[in-house]
């Protein structure tokens, strides 16, 4: 299993660093425009990967605005 720099979390915010380090459990983020969810996002599933969980049992689901429209 590799191991992730502890750098690639250095520009979280404390509510963004605590929904990466979350836990196992699944997790709900809801976030305005531009407050960092695609960065925390991506940091959560390279945090779960790298303590163990199983690739292919993460759903990771994001959209913008205009996609939703």
């Amino acid at each position: 299993m590799s191991r992730i720099n502890s750098a690639t979390f250095d520009d979280l915010n404390a509510e963004q660093r605590a929904a990466v380090e979350h836990g196992l459990e699944p997790l709900l983020v809801i976030a305005g425009a531009g407050s960092g969810k695609t960065k925390t996002l991506s940091c959560r599933v390279a945090h779960l990967v790298a303590n163990g969980a199983d690739p292919s049992r993460i759903l990771l689901l994001t959209f913008s605005r205009r996609a939703a429209s």
